[in-house]
């Protein structure tokens, strides 16, 4: 695998808030959307976060379905994960080549028809099995669908593996996790008006 980087924020071997089933996650850094009320500021800058070979995160996404066979698939999140399609697309391609019954999501705040318009962005998005595309709009803001932060947003289903979460799709809850990892502390999940005590 060449040495390629991809930006990140934050990747976590195990989580069962961030889509269906326990699931890996990895946040990347960097978004040029800037969604008003965005639940990740510290993740918009693209001179923040880590850079991480490509080799070492899917090194890492392989340890954790080993750790775990139950783990599902991968959820990818951000800042603006098609901000950095051409390096994600090459960890996906190697991702489906190695594990298979793997399920991959997508949050994007590109719209649908923005995804589709870009070369690079579609064959990206096309490695998924669903994508959850639309910025985040604070005054459509719901908690009717789980996962999914405003109405506007729509969810593209590649493949038929995620298709039962429509019949019906799962209702919002407020749910968080906490994440000990070396001497660092993380949290992720719903984002909650106000502050966590």
């Amino acid at each position: 695998m060449n040495s390629v980087n991809l930006k990140i924020n934050n990747f976590i071997e195990e989580t069962k808030v961030e889509g269906p089933f326990i699931r890996s996650a990895v946040w990347l850094q960097g978004c040029s959307i800037l969604c008003e009320e965005c639940c990740n500021p510290h993740m918009q800058n693209f001179d923040d976060g880590n850079e991480v070979e490509i080799a070492k995160l899917y090194t890492s996404i392989l340890s954790a379905k080993m750790k775990n066979p139950e783990t599902e698939g991968l959820t990818i999140l951000g800042g603006e994960p098609l901000d950095q399609a051409k390096p994600l697309g090459i960890l996906l391609e190697k991702l489906k080549e190695k594990i298979t019954n793997y399920g991959i999501i997508l949050f994007t705040g590109y719209n649908w028809r923005e995804v589709e318009k870009d070369s690079e962005k579609i064959k990206t998005a096309e490695l998924c099995d669903l994508v959850i595309a639309g910025p985040y709009i604070k005054s459509l803001k719901s908690a009717s669908r789980r996962w999914i932060g405003s109405d506007n947003q729509v969810a593209k289903f590649i493949t038929d593996r995620y298709s039962k979460l429509l019949t019906p799709w799962p209702k919002g809850i407020i749910e968080f996790e906490i994440t000990f990892k070396d001497s660092e502390i993380s949290f992720n999940g719903t984002p909650t008006e106000g502050k966590i005590l």
